[in-house]
């Protein structure tokens, strides 16, 4: 009788060892994507404004260089951002050109990528300084955004072009002062967030020029569990072409030790009613 019930908790047993194992890491789960848009043309994302694929470019188009036009892509299917007892960290790497209007010695306005509820779309009056993304008050709730601001607005912005870090309003948290050389050659950005450390990184580069700006937030406080990610781009009264040329992204949740201790404490538990 004691060989029969042995037989029948080993299974059982090694189960629960495993579970207790594994309770002792964190979890983590891992989403991502990746298009060199000079040969995808994908399917799974969204198209939204005047996104298009021109006959005359490789590169997938956010705006032409026509006034008051705004262009969006979101990444379809959402992204797990939060969970209880969990935290996350991101990486996304934009490359784009920004290419100022033939007649237009004012290049405007630029191009952002964000995060932002599931179901986004393009809020009435963002063109212009807005980039597509904030309403014509200059705010969207529960919006995170890099933004490259190629114009100056003098109502609000300083004096230069910048790229900014933007927490739900079109005025950035912080800032850095870029040169117009990066505008009409190809351009690269890296975002990064570090849940641990609620740390913000944006590094821009152009050629040999690089541009660094960070911010300290918790995207937790802000942001839904679920969201969506994007890049958009907005002209105003001057403009430019937006094109982008390649964008992957990478967002990892993990699981913190206190999601781990509940795991251990149900695995004992379950040993407690066979002892």
């Amino acid at each position: 009788m004691a060989n029969q019930l042995l037989q029948t908790l080993t299974p059982l047993l090694s189960s629960i060892i495993l579970l207790l194992a594994v309770s002792n890491t964190a979890l983590s789960q891992t989403m991502s994507f990746a298009y060199d848009f000079t040969v995808d043309r994908p399917i799974d994302l969204i198209y939204q404004g005047n996104a298009h694929f021109p006959t005359d470019s490789t590169f997938l188009r956010l705006t032409d260089a026509l006034p008051c036009h705004v262009g969006r892509v979101l990444y379809s299917k959402p992204v797990q951002f939060g969970q209880s007892g969990g935290q996350v960290d991101f990486e996304s790497t934009v490359n784009f050109i920004i290419t100022p209007g033939a007649a237009d010695n004012e290049p405007a306005y630029g191009l952002a990528f964000f995060i932002a509820p599931v179901g986004s779309t393009i809020p009435l009056g963002s063109c212009g300084a807005n980039l597509g993304i904030f309403g014509p008050n200059g705010n969207s709730p529960s919006v995170f955004a890099m933004g490259i601001n190629a114009h100056v607005n003098d109502a609000w912005d300083p004096n230069y072009p910048h790229i900014g870090i933007h927490i739900e309003s079109r005025i950035p948290r912080n800032l850095t002062k870029f040169n117009s050389n990066i505008l009409g050659r190809q351009v690269t950005a890296w975002i990064t967030y570090v849940g641990a450390t609620r740390m913000i990184s944006v590094r821009v580069t152009a050629g040999s020029q690089t541009f660094d700006v960070s911010y300290e937030y918790d995207l937790s406080d802000l942001l839904p569990q679920q969201v969506q990610v994007g890049l958009s781009a907005a002209t105003g009264q001057h403009v430019a072409v937006h094109d982008i040329v390649s964008w992957n992204f990478r967002a990892t949740v993990e699981q913190t030790n206190a999601a781990a201790r509940s795991r251990k404490e149900l695995a004992g538990n379950i040993i407690r009613q066979f002892v």
